[in-house]
């Protein structure tokens, strides 16, 4: 790159005035295009993050039932297994197997849902990535062209899964049923009918607790998923930028070679994706240019 800069720097130095003025009028119009579309795409995945976080809302719902229906299964198992286990007993067993089971189910959900919403994730990056490295190679090619100076190939790529910086999707959230289950009328029904109405009870307190369980768990997912796709976004808005910079390097640099001019009136050059600077205050700049060299 620093061929490129010194390139750049003498073709600024030696331009006319009139080429000095198209050039960097050309180079900022280019920059103000670079900056528009990278704005569009980040306004495309905000469109993309909404049906990842559906997605994983579809999930957690299918799991909820799946899950109800299994732990459901293991308590009608439980109490067949335990004929003879008085309902006191049975209760405080049951509580206990929620618990278990909640847990175990929680985990392998867990693991599965990372692995499937971090290659959605990484699908939806890759997409906009490809994008954005396509309209960071058409700038490039049009400043080629504009500075007649061949510059190196580049491509910019993201794995989230190697990522450093990638966010744990699906924190540890495991709900205890803190459920109290009293009913006066135990004490006077029978051993079989009462054993029933401990299963019913822990049935309802069950699907309580996966309900919840679930609430929280879609809540880290939609987080996660948020603030992992703003991450990779809020960096697909700085690809071009360090480009953009070395070439405004250079181009200041040419400037400062013309040897015209007092100092006040060097072009002061910005990069476009720090700041605010519209295309209309650098033609400010190139009035004082064309000022200057007259």
């Amino acid at each position: 790159m620093e061929r490129v800069i010194r390139v750049i720097e003498k073709k600024i130095s030696e331009a006319s005035r009139i080429e000095l003025e198209d050039t960097i009028h050309s180079f900022y119009h280019l920059v103000a295009n670079l900056k528009q579309n990278k704005e569009d795409i980040a306004y495309l995945i905000e469109g993309e993050l909404d049906m990842l976080c559906l997605k994983a809302k579809e999930m957690v719902k299918v799991f909820e039932e799946k899950e109800r229906l299994r732990i459901k299964q293991c308590l009608q198992d439980y109490l067949e297994k335990n004929p003879d286990t008085n309902p006191t007993v049975l209760r405080n067993e049951m509580q206990e197997l929620i618990r278990q089971e909640i847990v175990t189910g929680f985990d392998v959900f867990k693991k599965d849902t990372e692995l499937v919403i971090s290659k959605n994730i990484q699908e939806t990056v890759n997409h906009f990535l490809r994008r954005s490295n396509d309209i960071v190679h058409e700038f490039k090619t049009a400043v080629e062209i504009l500075f007649e100076v061949p510059m190196d190939q580049f491509e910019y790529s993201i794995d989230i899964l190697k990522d450093s910086s990638f966010y744990c999707i699906v924190q540890e959230h495991k709900v205890i049923s803190g459920n109290e289950f009293k009913f006066i009328l135990r004490a006077f029904l029978s051993q079989p009918i009462s054993r029933k109405l401990v299963l019913y009870e822990m049935i309802a307190g069950m699907a309580s607790d996966v309900s919840k369980n679930c609430d929280r768990i879609l809540c880290d997912l939609t987080s996660g998923i948020c603030t992992t796709v703003d991450h990779y976004s809020q960096q697909m808005k700085k690809l071009g930028s360090d480009l953009v910079a070395q070439i405004e390097l250079a181009i200041q640099k040419g400037w400062e070679r013309r040897g015209r001019g007092s100092e006040s009136m060097q072009l002061e050059i910005e990069i476009p994706g720090n700041n605010d600077k519209t295309l209309e205050e650098h033609k400010v700049n190139l009035a004082n240019v064309e000022n200057a060299l007259m």
